[in-house]
C-alpha cells in the first residue's frame, strides 16, 4: 500500500511538473537554433536592474515579483513557411497543455498580438506575449510568483490599457 501512495505522489508531483517542463523544453529547442533570436535574463540581473529603475511606479509592484525572462524571436528574413509553422504549432501546444488563459488579443493590419496567463497552486505565475506579423513571430515569458488576485488586478489593468487604446 505505501508503494503505491509513493508512485501515486511521483506521478502527480511529474504531471504538475509537465506544465512548466513543457514551456523550457519549447525554449530550449528553438534558443540554439541561429534563424532564432535568443534572450534570457535571470533573477540576479532583474534585481540589478530594479536598482537603476523604480518598477513600482511603471507596473505597480508587479515586475518585482519576475523572476526570470525569455525571448525567442524568428525574423521574417530567416521566415521559412515550415519553420514558422512549426513553431506557432508548438507554441499552441504549450498554451493547450499549460492551461493557459489568453487575457488579451489585439489583431490589426497583418499583426496580431495575444497574452496568456497561469497561475498555479504554489502560485507560480507564467505570463506569455506573443506577437505575430509580416517581420516574424516574438515569443515573451515572463515567470514569478504572483497570487491570483494580483494576476486578476494585472488583467483589470490590461483590460483598462485595451479599453483605451
Amino acid at each position: 500500500m505505501k508503494k503505491f501512495g509513493v508512485v501515486l505522489a511521483m506521478f502527480v508531483f511529474l504531471a504538475s511538473a509537465g506544465h512548466a517542463m513543457s514551456l523550457n523544453k519549447l525554449f530550449r529547442k528553438y534558443s540554439d537554433d541561429e534563424r532564432f533570436e535568443y534572450v534570457s535574463v535571470g533573477k540576479g540581473i532583474m534585481r540589478v536592474f530594479s536598482v537603476f529603475t523604480d518598477y513600482d511606479v511603471l507596473t505597480d509592484g508587479l515586475m518585482e515579483k519576475v523572476t526570470g525572462l525569455k525571448i525567442l524571436k524568428l525574423d521574417s528574413d530567416y521566415v521559412e513557411q515550415d519553420l514558422s509553422a512549426n513553431f506557432i504549432s508548438d507554441i499552441d501546444k504549450v498554451i493547450d497543455k499549460g492551461k493557459f488563459e489568453t487575457t488579451l488579443e489585439k489583431r490589426g493590419k497583418g499583426e496580431r498580438t495575444y497574452v496568456y496567463q497561469r497561475v498555479d497552486k504554489k502560485l507560480n505565475a507564467d505570463l506569455l506575449l506573443l506577437t505575430k506579423d509580416n517581420g516574424g513571430v516574438t515569443l515573451l515569458w515572463l515567470k514569478g510568483k504572483m497570487s491570483p488576485e494580483e494576476m486578476q488586478r494585472q488583467k483589470e489593468a490590461e483590460m483598462d490599457e485595451n479599453f483605451n487604446l
